[in-house]
């Protein structure tokens, strides 16, 4: 898949105030191939963000996410219902495939 992008843009109806446990709640969950259809991953969100970037190791794992119709959290006991989008941008985090500061994953594309 040369040219793919390997992150997802995550979006959802979380508080600026949650969003360290957001960043924990979402790597558990998009971890979790049986809850997210996912796989090994990186969360990044900026301190009170509205949107978060997931990063994944592989394209594959990234598409079988992306292929899962429904996906939603619980959040200080609240359902949160996750939108995600495959933009290769987002206003809050640079998206694009190959950007892993500080991360174990190698450039996947």
């Amino acid at each position: 898949m040369e040219g793919s992008e390997c992150a997802v843009t995550v979006e959802g109806d979380w508080t600026p105030a949650q969003t360290k446990a957001l960043k924990n709640k979402l790597h558990i969950y998009f971890q979790s191939k049986k809850k997210s259809s996912g796989g090994d991953c990186r969360v990044e969100a900026e301190e009170g963000a509205t949107r978060a970037a997931v990063y994944f190791s592989s394209p594959e794992v990234r598409e079988r996410v992306l292929a899962r119709k429904n996906h939603e959290i619980i959040l200080d006991s609240k359902t949160i219902q996750l939108r995600l989008s495959s933009d290769t941008v987002s206003p809050v985090l640079d998206v694009s495939c190959g950007f892993f500061p500080h991360s174990e994953f190698p450039v996947c594309c």
